[in-house]
């Protein structure tokens, strides 16, 4: 299966740059501090992302598109209303761009993709709106010869619209790609159910949930991709 990859394409915030569920905590809590919101982050943020299936609907397949920023808004405002606040919903979801716009790639990055752009074409392909992703590449000197967003391609992960788009722009057949990311459900299962090969890089050591489907790899580190992938840039 690796033989035929000829472009590799990464997910971006966890994968490429450090931004994870604690950063959208701590985050939650800043905003609430900042708006005078006597209420515990962790709870904030549950019900935030509860809020997000009210919004996009319940079909996880294929979320409904919406941009982050309008998502956001919906979800702050539902989820403090439900716990007795009233927040400035516009203002969170603003916090939320700036700080996704700022997060620093991981440390092995710059490394793994100047070795891997000598061997292929190289990717990006998130659940972003176009203004903080192309911000935060920027911010951290990173480049790719395609970079793909939610925004742009009006779809979500795990949808296959997106991977479908993604190789539209590559010229590709989906074999031809290997998808890298961090969390099962988008990443995994939009791979699979694409028909594209997926990496899943899984740092903290964790078992894969049950009910998601294995990936045909699965490495601790961005760095492992460059014995695993043997192939030449076209």
């Amino acid at each position: 299966m690796l033989d035929s990859i000829r472009a590799v394409a990464f997910d971006c915030y966890g994968t490429v740059v450090r931004f994870t569920t604690s950063d959208f905590i701590r985050t939650m809590a800043e905003i609430a501090r900042a708006q005078g919101l006597e209420a515990d982050p962790e709870v904030l943020w549950d019900r935030f992302v509860k809020a997000a299936f009210v919004f996009r609907g319940e079909n996880v397949a294929r979320p409904a598109y919406h941009s982050y920023e309008e998502a956001w808004a919906f979800q702050f405002e539902r989820a403090t209303r439900e716990l007795g606040f009233e927040g400035d919903s516009s203002l969170a979801a603003l916090r939320f761009k700036e700080k996704l716009s700022q997060a620093k790639a991981y440390a092995e990055v710059a490394e793994v993709l100047e070795a891997l752009g000598a061997r292929y074409r190289l990717a990006i392909l998130s659940n972003a709106d176009d203004d903080f992703l192309h911000a935060c590449l920027a911010r951290n000197g990173l480049e790719f010869d395609v970079v793909v967003s939610s925004e742009i391609a009006q779809a979500l992960k795990p949808d296959p619209a997106i991977f479908a788009y993604l190789a539209g722009v590559l010229g590709l057949e989906h074999h031809q790609i290997l998808y890298v990311g961090d969390n099962p459900m988008p990443d995994i299962v939009g791979a699979r159910r694409a028909g594209v090969p997926v990496a899943w890089l899984n740092r903290s050591g964790h078992p894969l949930p049950e009910d998601m489907p294995e990936p045909d790899l699965q490495v601790g580190s961005l760095r492992d991709l460059l014995a695993a992938l043997p192939g030449q840039r076209p």
